[in-house]
């Protein structure tokens, strides 16, 4: 492609970018000591029978991972993965 107009819009990279320094938010360092506390007692009931409370209904089955982020519990052959901010309470 030698036509003419096809690189008259190609600038070089540093003028295309404009570099904006990320902001990152500040998290509470009580609710990072907490999530961690969380994640801890929970990698402690693996392989468990657990009861977790969500907005939507009460799951219960068999804690079978934990992950930063999310749980996996299963029940009968079904999977539920669980957000860790969609937890209520744990029992």
């Amino acid at each position: 492609m030698n036509h003419p107009y096809y690189y008259r819009y190609v600038y070089p990279v540093s003028e295309q970018i404009e570099y904006v320094p990320e902001q990152r938010e500040s998290i509470p360092r009580n609710t990072v000591t907490f999530t961690k506390q969380l994640l801890n007692n929970l990698q402690q009931r693996r392989g468990r029978e657990i009861s977790v409370a969500t907005p939507v209904e009460t799951i219960r089955g068999t804690l079978e991972e934990v992950f930063p982020d999310h749980i996996l519990v299963s029940n009968e052959g079904e999977h539920y993965q669980i957000r860790l901010e969609g937890i209520i309470y744990i029992s």
